[in-house]
């Protein structure tokens, strides 16, 4: 493995590098075991600020852990620079009403780094707050409050 030292040690002109060869080489293992641990942690920051921006994206399909439905997250049709998600599919229990095509959270917008808010639609006139935490680049959290009764809905991506 090539490290940003090895290559700082490659342009070094050659007197440098003699006199590091000629020192003791205890000296010269602290130095190398200093370097390691230096760059460890940039490496790994680095990696996950590369892995983040994928994770970042919930747009797609997302089924309900139990399977009872499946929603969308697309920009919405009233306001593009927002997301919301609607319900393309479901399996209803006796007596339940239907969902389908309709949006079941809105106004889906980031807070803060893999979090997002929205409002959840429970009537024709009546949203819930919903926070949603994103668990991995295949598992949602959303949380939803009336008062101080939450219900947490955990929503897995949908493979393509």
């Amino acid at each position: 493995m090539i490290t940003c030292f090895t290559l700082v040690a490659a342009s070094l002109p050659k007197s440098q590098l003699a006199v590091r060869a000629s020192q003791p080489l205890a000296a010269r293992q602290v130095r190398a075991a200093i370097a390691k641990a230096l760059v460890a942690p940039v490496v790994l920051v680095s990696a996950a600020s590369q892995a983040s921006p994928a994770i970042l994206d919930i747009k797609g399909d997302w089924v309900v852990d139990d399977g009872s439905a499946v929603a969308r997250v697309a920009p919405c049709a009233y306001e593009p620079s927002r997301l919301c998600a609607i319900v393309i599919r479901e399996v209803l229990a006796p007596g339940e009403e239907s969902a389908l095509n309709q949006i079941v959270v809105r106004d889906i917008r980031p807070t803060k780094q893999g979090q997002f808010s929205g409002h959840y639609q429970i009537g024709p006139q009546k949203t819930l707050p919903a926070a949603i935490k994103i668990r991995s680049a295949t598992v949602l959290e959303m949380k939803v409050c009336m008062g101080i009764f939450c219900d947490t809905i955990r929503l897995v991506r949908r493979a393509a």
